[in-house]
C-alpha cells in the first residue's frame, strides 16, 4: 500500500487495485536486482540534475545584459502555469525567456525543458534558414519524396531522420494527442485521417514551424482553441467543396434539415 499510495491522481485504477498488481512472489535475488536498478536510477538522476543546472548557468552567461534582471510576465495559460510550477521548472523557463527574449513554452505541447533542447542546440538566431520550410527540412521533419526523371522513387531510409531536437518535439507532439487546443485538435484530425505515427510527424512539423515564427520574426502563438479550430477546417473544407463544384458547373448551396 505504501507504492500505490504515490499513484497519480488521474490514474485510473485505485490504491486498492495498484497494491494488488504489485503483491507477488519477490525472492531475494529479484529485490537485489531491484535495488541495484534504483541505485542506478538515483545516480543517473543526479548526474542529470547537475547536467541541467550547468545548462542553466551556461544560459545565464548568455543572457543580454539588459535582460538579465528582467522581470518574466506571467505564463497566460494558467493550468499549464501551475504546471510548470508543480514540476519545478519555473526558474528554467525564466532564465529561458532572458536568453531568448520570447516564450516557446506559450506553445502547447512545449515544456521548459524541450524548449532548452531546442535553444541549446540553435540558439536564437535562425537567419541562416531562408524560410520555415528550410528550418523544418534540416530538422528532418518535411515528407521524404525521391525523384528521378520526374517520377517519384521508392522511399528508402536515409539514415538521418532524427536529430535532438526533432525527437523532442516528436514528444512534444504525442503530449497534445489528448489536449482540448487548436494543435490537439489538429494531431487528433490527422490520426484520423492517416494514423497515428503520420499525426505524430505532422504535429512535430506544425511545432518546428511555430518555433521558427516565434524565434525569426517575433510572431507570438495564440491557441484558437479546440471548436474554433474544428470550424476554420469545416469552412476549408466547404470552400474546396464549393470550388470543385463550379469546376465541374455546379453550384453547392447549405440546406438545414427541417425538424
Amino acid at each position: 500500500m505504501k507504492l500505490a499510495a504515490f499513484r497519480d491522481q488521474r490514474c485510473k485504477k485505485t490504491e486498492e487495485e495498484i497494491a494488488e498488481h504489485l503483491t507477488g512472489n519477490w525472492r531475494d535475488e529479484h529485490l537485489f536486482n531491484l535495488a541495484s536498478a534504483l541505485r542506478l536510477y538515483d545516480v543517473l538522476q543526479a548526474e542529470a540534475e547537475l547536467f541541467d543546472q550547468h545548462i542553466l548557468e551556461v544560459l545565464i552567461e548568455l543572457q543580454p545584459p539588459q535582460r538579465r534582471h528582467d522581470n518574466v510576465p506571467a505564463h497566460p495559460n494558467p493550468q499549464k502555469r501551475y504546471d510548470i510550477k508543480h514540476r519545478g521548472e519555473q526558474a528554467q523557463r525564466n532564465e529561458l525567456w532572458r536568453f531568448a527574449g520570447c516564450d516557446l513554452t506559450q506553445i502547447d505541447g512545449i515544456s521548459p525543458s524541450t524548449a532548452a533542447i531546442v535553444l541549446t542546440e540553435i540558439g536564437i538566431d535562425l537567419s541562416d534558414f531562408p524560410s520555415e520550410k528550410h528550418f523544418v527540412s534540416w530538422l528532418h521533419l518535411a515528407p521524404r519524396r525521391p525523384i528521378s526523371g520526374g517520377k517519384q522513387l521508392h522511399k528508402r531510409r536515409n539514415g538521418t531522420g532524427s536529430n535532438r531536437i526533432a525527437g523532442a518535439l516528436r514528444i512534444a507532439a504525442l503530449s497534445l494527442s489528448h489536449s482540448k487546443t487548436a494543435l490537439g485538435a489538429y494531431y487528433r484530425r490527422t490520426a484520423r485521417r492517416k494514423d497515428g505515427k503520420t499525426a505524430v510527424f505532422a504535429t512535430a512539423r506544425k511545432l518546428a514551424q511555430l518555433i521558427f515564427r516565434m524565434l525569426r520574426y517575433g510572431q507570438d502563438y495564440i491557441d484558437i482553441g479546440e471548436r474554433a479550430f474544428e470550424e476554420h477546417f469545416r469552412q476549408n473544407h466547404l470552400i474546396g467543396l464549393r470550388r470543385a463544384a463550379e469546376a465541374l458547373g455546379y453550384t453547392l448551396t447549405s440546406h438545414a434539415s427541417g425538424g
